[in-house]
């Protein structure tokens, strides 16, 4: 429900900026949130997740050092945040100037309370994780969500356009961080309930969290620099083409990510070793139904990305159709990474996954510095599909040494679902014509739905009968 809760205050956030903000503007805007999301990097340096991954242990324990944890964590966190923070306040008119984008300066000024309650927010609803507490941290999640969409349609609304929309994204941190604050408040043990510390302990911490700064690094490198690459080589305009484009695929690909975070307890190291087939039925299972439903998603995505750009965003944002008509290949892509990623942590195989993420992030930043030079922000689209494609045959390649896939099987299976995307394409190719409104549009997507329920019915029971047997 969180979740739900989350994206659909993002969607809406999304969908608001886009109809109030003109391009070069929007742009502009997600280029700062872009810069600022790469200095949480180092505003969080894996602190969170060390220090829940500590109470966690310690919980299982007898509680003694979980005081101790909390406070240690703290302490440098709000350590790294001053930094951080005090470095993007005073040094925002150098680094927008380096990035070539002197106009942003204000609103990296403003960021800097961006850094720190963003930090503080990521803090909470991570170490909350750790008190094995997840309704306490899904309040959490969702509050910055529904902070986030009060914060910028009232700010806009009275006409503070970009500064506003910046503050409204920092009153869904304020909001949510508060409400962490006080969540784990209560969870801190007493003095009297806690032991002198441990010898090593915020050694300890600090070595474990040094890693998990490598992977998000990874992770911000994959999401993040695309964003600033194409600020720093092309205009602020063609940034809120790209921005909205990357937006939709992130948009789309979140069920995929809750498919595999709901079934990755099923894979356990123990679980698989006691029935290895029925692993590999289900999670080919998954990856049939994950392909049936997204191919043929994104396939109508494509055809109808022109009307469907121009009536929910603005005709103003019409270039943003040959973008993410680009992206369009990457979603199905990221939609099997996303159900994959968590399978692999319960497997046993988080370290090569890490691996994975790293190389394709760096390949996928050398490739954008190439591509963009000829194609713009098509080439940078262009790396993404290609290095998660590289990423998600590593990540199946995996699963496969680990669950011994049936590749002929997933084959035939995937021929079946590309055959019903072919006639669902054929059937929007004919009616796409009469998408020139909104009330048009949704009924040449309640069409398409349609036949595409009949052709899964069909399709479907069939290949849900392969799959179990």
């Amino acid at each position: 429900m969180a979740r739900l809760v989350y994206y659909v205050t993002s969607g809406l956030v999304i969908v608001f900026l886009s109809r109030e903000l003109m391009p070069s503007d929007y742009g502009k805007l997600f280029f700062a949130i872009s810069v600022l999301t790469v200095c949480r990097l180092f505003s969080s340096l894996g602190i969170a997740k060390s220090a829940a991954k500590h109470v966690s242990y310690y919980l299982d324990a007898d509680g003694q050092q979980v005081r101790h944890v909390l406070t240690q964590s703290v302490r440098y966190n709000a350590v790294s945040i001053s930094v951080v923070a005090g470095t993007v306040l005073f040094g925002a008119g150098t680094i927008a100037s380096a990035l070539g984008e002197p106009t942003i300066a204000p609103l990296l000024a403003v960021g800097s309370l961006y850094v720190v309650f963003a930090t503080l927010y990521n803090y909470t609803r991570v170490v909350l994780q750790g008190f094995q507490d997840i309704t306490a941290s899904a309040t959490v999640y969702a509050s910055e969500g529904v902070g986030r969409i009060a914060g910028v349609f009232i700010l806009v609304t009275l006409g503070y356009e970009l500064l506003g929309a910046l503050v409204g994204y920092i009153v869904g941190f304020v909001l949510a961080a508060v409400i962490g604050v006080w969540l784990l408040a209560q969870r801190i043990p007493s003095r009297n309930e806690t032991d002198p510390i441990e010898n090593g302990l915020v050694r300890r911490m600090l070595r474990y969290s040094l890693p998990l700064t490598v992977t998000r690094g990874a992770w911000v490198l994959d999401r993040e620099v695309d964003i600033i690459l194409v600020g720093l080589f092309l205009n602020p305009a063609v940034v809120g083409y790209y921005v909205v484009s990357k937006q939709i695929m992130t948009f789309a690909t979140g069920p995929a990510q809750s498919i595999g975070f709901s079934i990755g307890p099923q894979f356990n190291e123990a679980a698989v070793a006691e029935n290895e087939a029925y692993a590999r039925k289900t999670y080919e299972r998954v990856l049939v139904y994950l392909l049936l439903f997204y191919l043929p998603a994104v396939v109508g995505l494509f055809l109808l990305a022109a009307p469907v750009v121009t009536t929910v965003f603005g005709e103003q944002y019409r270039d943003v159709v040959p973008i993410l008509q680009t992206f369009c290949a990457a979603i199905v892509l990221v939609a099997v990474t996303k159900s994959t990623e968590d399978i692999l942590d319960y497997l046993g195989r988080a370290d090569s996954r890490a691996v994975f993420k790293i190389l394709t992030s760096a390949g996928n930043v050398a490739l954008t510095v190439v591509f963009i030079q000829s194609l713009g922000a098509i080439g940078a689209a262009v790396a993404t599909v290609l290095m998660q494609a590289v990423y998600a045959a590593l990540c199946l390649g995996v699963v496969n040494t680990e669950l011994g896939l049936r590749a002929g099987f997933l084959l035939r299976q995937s021929v079946q679902v590309v055959g019903i995307s072919t006639m669902l394409a054929m059937v929007v190719l004919v009616i796409r014509g009469y998408a020139s409104s909104p009330v048009a549009i949704a009924g040449v997507i309640v069409t398409g739905t349609m036949v595409w329920t009949v052709l899964a019915v069909f399709g479907g029971s069939f290949l849900w009968t392969r799959c179990t047997t």
